[in-house]
């Protein structure tokens, strides 16, 4: 496959094109998507970016024990109950916990969305927020047999890198249209190549994202409909109603 270089997109028209042109299915392949507001984000698990507790023995988090906690103290929390670790880890990862789980999806709108939503996603040495262009991927991938098992060995102890695509255990995953990477080490930044497909990068300039963001409400995509809960849907409408980015 020939992979495009240098695209950028200043409009919701500009990223249906190059997706018409580019990112078409084919009988082999697949193409997830993935959208972050600083370019010069590393696409590296959060959990892998984390520091541990200053006492901690370990120079890395300790992913194994923040599952289980999540497990005991979310049970009368869950919407769906889950069937197993795969599921739960999707679950805390929608919810914020630092797992090795990266987030992609399967709708470029969504990810444009995350892209632009915030006005800045990267601070300077100083502390001070950086305007920086934003960031989607879009990653080629082999089709996956959903009828194929998950590692019987559990997420936390895979040997490489899989793509996972989950149950609808929450709402979130089904308006997010979301699918998930999960990494063996989630210190180490993923450059998919080979195995693992192509990776394109779709630069977004700064001074595009808040038109890009209006575009996007216009057209059904925004806080309340990617987070369909209560505070989604507060969050829009003070979007909405004030005078903030």
């Amino acid at each position: 496959m020939k992979i495009p270089k240098d695209i950028c997109v200043k409009s919701v028209a500009d990223l249906c094109n190059v997706i018409e042109s580019e990112f078409k299915d084919d009988l082999k392949t697949t193409v997830v998507y993935r959208g972050h507001g600083a370019a010069s984000f590393e696409l590296r698990p959060k959990v892998g970016r984390c520091l541990p507790v200053k006492n901690s023995k370990v120079k890395t988090v300790n992913e194994k024990l923040m599952l289980e906690l999540f497990r005991r103290q979310s049970a009368d929390r869950l919407e769906v109950a889950t069937a197993n670790d795969w599921e739960l880890l999707a679950i805390a990862q929608h919810y914020g916990l630092a797992t090795r789980l990266l987030d992609w999806t399967r709708s470029p709108l969504v990810a444009l969305y995350f892209s632009v939503c915030k006005e800045c996603e990267s601070r300077d040495p100083n502390g001070c927020p950086r305007s920086e262009d934003a960031e989607m991927l879009a990653w080629r991938s082999a089709k996956k047999d959903l009828s194929k098992p998950l590692p019987t060995c559990g997420p936390l102890t895979i040997k490489k890198t899989i793509r996972y695509i989950p149950r609808i255990v929450t709402a979130r995953l089904r308006a997010q249209s979301g699918v998930f990477s999960v990494h063996p080490d989630p210190t180490e930044v993923f450059e998919p190549n080979g195995s693992h497909g192509a990776l394109v990068r779709i630069r977004i300039p700064f001074n595009d994202r808040k038109g890009l963001k209006r575009s996007l409400f216009r057209l059904g995509i925004h806080e309340a409909a990617v987070f369909p809960d209560l505070a989604g849907l507060a969050r829009h409408i003070e979007w909405c109603q004030t005078e903030c980015y």
